[in-house]
This record gives structure tokens, C-alpha cells and sequence, in this order.
């Protein structure tokens, strides 16, 4: 067994932090925005790293200072939930001032959902700035609700007529809609 040297830890924090850098860095360069890359992504972006979430040389063993890294690596492990949305469809048009449903597959959902409440933003992708998701988060289309029933309904707000709108649904993770139409 080695023990613990003040060196030691300190290297395992420089890797750790160093890894995590590298991971903004690829997902800059890939233009994937992080809270809407699907969790498992994320691990594999360290994997492509080079970095093994699991070996025991990068996460510390469970004795002194250690266990702290191996704690931060783990907590990527925690049950996030970051559901497909199925509806609204591309073909899909809302007209403002009407309810509309936003709906998402239960089928994989872990037991423990780290964050079961939700929030809903409207955005849009236009082809010009593909990379853009123009969300505005000032004015949520829904607050607060319970991601585990698979749905939510909402006044549609009044806005201009587009046929790139999204929605992003955040809770544990954040995921995206395919792009879909409102009519103003």
C-alpha cells in the first residue's frame, strides 16, 4: 500500500483538472454544448482523453486526500437523466396563444434522478448560425415541474413565425428538440 504523500494529491488534482479542461476544450472545438451533450457522451469524451474514469491511478484510491479526486471523477456517475424529446416533431406547428405539450421518453429513466425538476426554454436555430440556439431564458415556456411524468403543458407565447423553433428541456441534462414551426 503507498501512502499518501501531499505531492501525490496534488498531481491527481493537476490531472483531474487538467482533464477537465481538455474536455471543454474538445467540446469547444466540436461545437457540442455541454449541457446538451447526453451524459455518457461526456464520459467518452474523457475516454478519448486517454483518461479512464475507473482506473484507480487517475481516481485515487479510497484512503486520505485521494478519495476526494476519486469522489469528483465518480460524481459524473451520478443516475443523470437526459430524456429524447418526442414530441414536438419536426413537422410539428404551434400557434401562439394555444397550449401546447412538450413530451419525452420515460423508457430509460435511472431510479434516482439526480434533479427531477425541469424547466423548459424556447429557442430557435436558424441556418445562418447553426450553432446558435437563440434561447430565451428570460422567459421560460415552464418552471418547476416534474421531469419523471413525461410531459408538460404550456401557453404557446406570442412570437414571430418561424420554422426553426426548439425547445431544450433542462433538469438533470439538457436536451434538445428537433426544429419545428409557430405560428404567430
Amino acid at each position: 500500500m503507498v501512502s499518501s504523500t501531499p505531492s501525490h494529491s496534488i498531481s491527481h488534482l493537476y490531472v483531474l483538472i487538467l482533464t477537465i479542461y481538455a474536455v471543454l476544450c474538445v467540446s469547444y472545438a466540436t461545437a457540442s454544448c455541454l449541457p446538451c451533450t447526453n451524459p455518457s457522451k461526456r464520459l467518452a469524451d474523457l475516454g478519448l482523453l486517454g483518461l479512464d474514469v475507473e482506473d484507480e491511478a487517475v481516481s485515487g484510491s479510497a484512503e486520505g486526500s485521494e478519495a476526494r479526486s476519486e469522489g469528483v471523477v465518480r460524481e459524473f456517475k451520478r443516475d443523470v437523466y437526459s430524456p429524447r424529446i418526442t414530441h414536438p416533431t419536426s413537422g410539428s406547428v404551434w400557434k401562439a396563444g394555444r397550449n401546447a405539450t412538450v413530451t419525452w421518453d420515460l423508457s430509460d429513466m435511472p431510479r434516482n434522478v439526480t434533479n427531477p425538476y425541469g424547466t423548459l426554454i424556447l429557442g430557435y436555430i436558424s441556418d445562418d448560425d447553426q450553432y446558435n440556439e437563440h434561447l430565451d431564458l428570460r422567459h421560460p415556456l415552464a418552471l418547476k415541474f416534474d421531469i419523471r411524468h413525461g410531459n408538460v403543458t404550456f401557453r404557446v407565447p406570442k412570437v414571430s413565425s418561424r420554422a426553426d423553433y426548439v425547445v431544450i428541456l433542462f433538469g438533470d441534462s439538457g436536451n434538445r428538440s428537433p426544429k419545428f414551426s409557430i405560428k404567430g
